[in-house]
């Protein structure tokens, strides 16, 4: 088959890296694979923003797979003028991802490809164009999703049945083969400039723990911020951090630590609390949602209601005060990221996209 993924952007972005993996795999099973990125339009009141588009003309343009260095792709990233049709190829599929390439991917004619919305979150929680977001997921586009939670809500507010593929942790990046575990308990946490990452939610309970003198690590990761000395100042307590890890960095900052807490209100999967339960790290999570298919709670995780931080203190103080429910929760939680597989997710979305083009011939 043709397959054409319309990424929103290339940065790091853990829906972004799922779908380049399966760009990868499909690519590796034999398909032809062509990944897009639209060149946004600069806003009118960006002057900087025209200025160097107007340097760099040069469109339609493409990137060769190691821009993406944040993760494993061995294809190219082609970018093309948003709004132009013309630059995407034909195809068998096309796959849309975030709101704004579901919009433009609906407008396409039908020899681009059958048309699939893969949706990643419910994007019209938190994007700035909520009306317009909120439109995509009554598109007449084919539905996949990540979650249960997004399954169900597509399915009550848009009256549309998506096929679920919960996105798997790559095991041959984020493993552990020897747990060690750390007196004083070490927790992780990633940094996000999103208030819905619940951030200053997970530092406040961190603070409250050591309130109570229980003696801790923090230790944090992530992209938004090289200079962590501002969150060391608003946290009121220095901690370890790193900035951009890579992928084998960012395995054995899990596997280096006991606990890893999630405070996000909303998240349509959650990938860094997966990859941190395939490295054996026991997790503590609001209820986001999207961890409904992985978390559960008092055998894979610990969950707290979302934006409660005082159930986030005390579930953190449970696993820093009892070892066998700290080492439960790592095991079970580890079992579970298990049933997850790359091969079985890969195979599905191939039968599902094989099923389609097959009932748009006998329908034509």
């Amino acid at each position: 088959m043709k397959i054409t993924f319309l990424l929103p952007h290339i940065r790091i972005s853990g829906g972004v890296k799922a779908l380049l993996e399966y760009a990868n795999r499909l690519q590796n099973m034999g398909h032809l694979v062509r990944v897009f990125i639209p060149k946004k339009i600069p806003r009118w009141y960006r002057l900087d923003q025209w200025l160097k588009a107007c340097q760099n003309p040069k469109l339609p343009e493409t990137l060769p797979p190691e821009t993406v260095n944040w993760t494993n792709n061995s294809l190219n990233i082609e970018v093309f003028p948003e709004t132009k049709s013309f630059y995407i190829p034909d195809a068998d599929i096309i796959i849309a991802s975030a709101w704004e390439t579901a919009e433009f991917a609906a407008g396409l004619p039908p020899c681009k490809g059958k048309p699939f919305y893969f949706v990643q979150h419910y994007e019209s929680l938190w994007t700035r164009d909520k009306a317009k977001a909120v439109k995509t997921y009554d598109l007449p586009m084919q539905i996949l999703t990540i979650s249960t939670w997004l399954k169900n809500i597509l399915k009550e507010k848009h009256a549309q049945s998506a096929e679920l593929l919960v996105t798997p942790v790559d095991r041959d990046v984020f493993f552990c083969k020897e747990k060690i575990w750390n007196l004083p308990r070490r927790i992780c946490m990633l940094h996000h400039d999103y208030d819905w990452k619940g951030y200053t939610d997970g530092i406040e309970s961190i603070r409250k723990v050591r309130a109570q003198g229980k003696n801790i690590e923090l230790v944090v990761f992530g992209e938004k911020i090289k200079n962590p000395e501002p969150l060391f100042k608003s946290a009121g307590f220095s901690f370890e951090y790193h900035y951009r890890p890579s992928p084998k960095q960012l395995r054995k900052i899990y596997a280096s630590c006991d606990i890893y807490l999630c405070p996000s209100w909303y998240e349509g999967l959650g990938m860094p609390a997966m990859e941190a339960m395939a490295c054996k790290t026991a997790l503590i999570t609001a209820d986001t949602g999207g961890c409904h298919d992985y978390a559960i709670n008092g055998k894979t995780a610990l969950v707290s209601p979302t934006q409660d931080v005082e159930s986030l203190t005390m579930n953190l103080t449970r696993l820093i005060d009892n070892e066998s429910l700290l080492k439960s929760i790592s095991e079970n939680g580890y079992q579970k990221i298990s049933e997850f597989t790359w091969q079985k997710n890969c195979s599905q979305l191939q039968d599902i996209f094989q099923s389609a083009l097959i009932k748009k011939e006998y329908i034509t």
